[in-house]
């Protein structure tokens, strides 16, 4: 009994002071928006615009259902381009040169263009 006491004690001895001299490493991660890079790193086809240094995304499922109704325009499409890294505010992938993106009603996160003759929704891509 005293023999496994005795071990019992040499342990904790022994483990407490390598416990607390651990090189325990804190991580701290940050959130940011995605950036063009960062989505088309993911699908190369994917269908997005930049507006105000936010990246809009099409496609989305449950925009494709929630009912917004146009409001007043935001801003347009300046050039397009499926490059990664020469992607700014007004530049898209898919959409046309002049093409109108307008704001809804409902929803700050969801803008609205006409594109070959199809109302479409871009959701806001927010941090992650």
């Amino acid at each position: 009994m005293k023999r496994i006491v005795l071990l019992c004690a040499l342990s904790i001895i022994t483990v407490w002071p390598l416990a607390a001299c651990s090189n325990e490493v804190k991580m701290q991660y940050t959130s940011e928006k995605p950036t063009a890079l960062d989505v088309l790193g993911e699908d190369s086809t994917a269908d997005i615009f930049q507006l105000n240094d936010t990246i809009y995304k099409s496609d989305i499922k449950w925009a494709e259902k929630t009912e917004v109704t146009k409001s007043k325009k935001v801003g347009e499409i300046k050039k397009m381009s499926s490059d990664q890294y020469d992607f700014d505010n007004g530049t898209a992938t898919k959409l046309s040169k002049g093409t109108v993106i307008y704001s809804t009603k409902e929803r700050n996160e969801i803008l609205l263009v006409s594109f070959k003759g199809k109302v479409k929704k871009y959701v806001a891509l927010g941090e992650g």
